[in-house]
């Protein structure tokens, strides 16, 4: 059973983070999950920039990011567009998983015809979902 270093989830509903927390520590397949309101913040993270300086010591690079697409301040588009052209990214191995609950088949399309993007699932995550996708990784 693979275990992760560390998973980053996205998203700008509290609500909908802790419950992905609970979902994802259930599974017991890491021990460190980090936390981002929307895209610039994560972002911040990422490049150990912003709120975020004072903790270089418990920086762990995410092995996977659980990201929303419709967030305040920087929105999952916006994000991707910025991961991907970001050269200090391109040697990590880190998984984008995008989460919606937008049906929109035009969104659906350009995600899933994104090279950078692993996976796009449905809100909210269920154990079984997460299973599949941690055991297919």
């Amino acid at each position: 059973m693979k275990k992760f270093n560390s998973i980053m989830l996205v998203d700008d509903d509290a609500s909908t983070s802790r419950f992905h927390q609970i979902v994802i520590e259930s599974l017991k397949r890491t021990k460190n999950i980090t936390f981002a309101k929307n895209g610039k913040q994560a972002l911040d993270y990422l490049l150990n920039k912003g709120e975020f300086t004072n903790k270089l010591d418990d920086f762990i690079v995410p092995e996977l990011i659980f990201i929303d697409l419709n967030m305040p301040v920087m929105d999952g588009f916006r994000f991707l567009e910025l991961y991907t052209i970001t050269k200090e990214f391109k040697k990590r191995n880190t998984k984008i998983i995008v989460l919606s609950t937008s049906l929109i088949p035009e969104e659906k399309e350009k995600i899933e015809a994104d090279k950078n993007i692993y996976k796009f699932l449905n809100k909210p995550l269920t154990k079984n979902v997460l299973k599949d996708l941690f055991n297919n990784l």
